[in-house]
């Protein structure tokens, strides 16, 4: 399309190829640290405080952008004992960390609830028209620098299609939780009714056969794994008081007939600061919050656990997990992989990563223009004057020089343009020279 053709004069196929190609360039994401999301860890503490859970489940967007104004979305579903079966679930909403207590049904919030059908998940949903039913909490919160309410009164949020996609898809998220977690709780508890009823029983029948026939009890394990004919998982957290640390373990029981070969995965809280440590078998990260343990075999009648715990969260942070398995065979207790949601994990991950390292490489453009001597590399008092453009947002006087020891080449004592855009996408994300900033909004 000729740019300097009139705007009238452009058909609406050609305006339509405009806008697709307006998304596929990559621009620079505005600043995301302004933003103050909650947290999953708080939200999550908070709605186990308030409401006894059967199941809590948060999940943290990341931050996007609307009309050029950033925004992050955070939903959390507590499924507890204590709220009413028949009535519709309680809609917590909340923009800015702040409550919204009033003109629910009007709020673009609720109209994100209202659009999820939560019949596959669990919940009743007569008609797919309204909020569901069931013991269940929402808590949906949006953080932005711009949020756009219907009124003066900021009572509730006016419609805006890209916020909306957003709670969405963090709203499905969260419900695929809460439909595995009936799934496995439905399946545990049949499995644990058939093998208690197993153990009673079989032990009676082998006593009273061998009195009868004056013979001793027969080894009953090889029986009851052939009657029970599958293999159980069960995953256990608490916080250890001594250690301050949150100690975790899956429990494997094999009551088949054969070897299994499993790969066992486990979700936990990924984040800086938080490690994974004393491990029993050693794992591997699958993806960002996901921890994977290959076990080689697995014999018949054969216990094994998996043990490790969590440094650097405090009491009550995290109490549940979700196991996962690739393999053969189904596990009861755990779900069964889902390849093409590990496969979207990865692409936002890679997604991320990509626009890391769009900004880092717009940056160093930006403080390249400080290389007074047109010498490649910027020294102490170039990057001094680099304080004035872009790197003055997210540096200090005092880090230049740091920034020199812990980025440049041995003793060159200067920052080369690779070096500086290494930096903000370096493997750990984190460095002195940018420090305390999310370049892309990622963490």
């Amino acid at each position: 399309i000729d740019e300097s053709r009139k705007p009238g004069s452009i058909t609406a196929p050609e305006a339509q190829a405009m806008l697709v190609a307006f998304k596929k360039v990559k621009l620079l994401a505005p600043p995301t640290d302004c933003l103050s999301p909650i947290e999953d860890l708080l939200i999550k503490k908070g709605l186990s405080k308030a409401i006894d859970s059967k199941f809590v489940s948060t999940v943290t967007r990341s931050p996007s952008v609307a009309g050029g104004n950033p925004f992050q979305v955070e939903v959390g579903l507590i499924f507890g004992t204590d709220l009413p079966s028949d009535s519709p679930v309680e809609v917590l909403r909340v923009a800015n960390r702040v409550p919204l207590m009033y003109q629910q049904g009007g709020c673009l919030l609720t109209k994100s609830i209202e659009s999820v059908d939560w019949k596959k998940y669990g919940l009743e949903h007569p008609g797919g028209r309204g909020v569901p039913k069931g013991p269940a909490a929402i808590l949906v919160h949006l953080a932005s620098t711009h949020v756009q309410f219907t009124s003066e009164a900021k009572e509730a949020l006016s419609d805006n299609e890209e916020v909306f996609n957003e709670i969405r898809l963090a709203l499905q998220e969260v419900g695929r939780g809460l439909r595995n977690h009936k799934r496995k709780s439905k399946q545990r508890e049949k499995a644990l009714e058939k093998f208690e009823l197993v153990n009673v029983i079989l032990p009676e029948i082998s006593a009273k056969c061998s009195a009868i026939l004056g013979r001793e009890e027969p080894d009953l394990a090889p029986v009851i794994t052939s009657i029970m004919n599958a293999v159980f998982s069960e995953e256990m957290s608490e916080w250890d008081s001594n250690e301050k640390v949150t100690k975790c373990s899956i429990k494997l029981f094999n009551y088949t007939s054969r070897p299994r070969q499993y790969t066992i995965l486990a979700t936990w809280p990924e984040r800086e600061g938080v490690e994974i440590v004393n491990e029993n078998i050693e794992g591997r990260r699958e993806a960002r919050g996901l921890r994977k343990w290959k076990l080689e075999t697995l014999q018949p009648s054969e216990n094994l656990e998996i043990s490790f715990s969590i440094d650097g969260l405090s009491k009550g942070d995290w109490t549940q997990f979700d196991v996962f398995f690739r393999g053969s065979g189904e596990i009861i207790g755990a779900m069964k992989l889902d390849e093409k949601i590990l496969e979207e994990i990865r692409r936002e991950e890679m997604a991320a990563i990509e626009e890391e390292m769009v900004a880092a490489e717009h940056v160093a453009d930006e403080v390249m223009g400080s290389d007074i001597d047109d010498s490649k590399d910027l020294d102490s008092a170039e990057l001094d004057e680099a304080l004035n453009s872009p790197l003055g947002d997210v540096s200090s006087e005092t880090t230049v020089v740091e920034g020199i020891e812990e980025n440049g080449a041995e003793d060159s004592e200067t920052l080369n343009r690779e070096e500086i855009t290494d930096d903000p996408t370096n493997s750990t994300r984190q460095s002195k020279l940018f420090e305390d900033k999310e370049w892309s909004g990622e963490e």
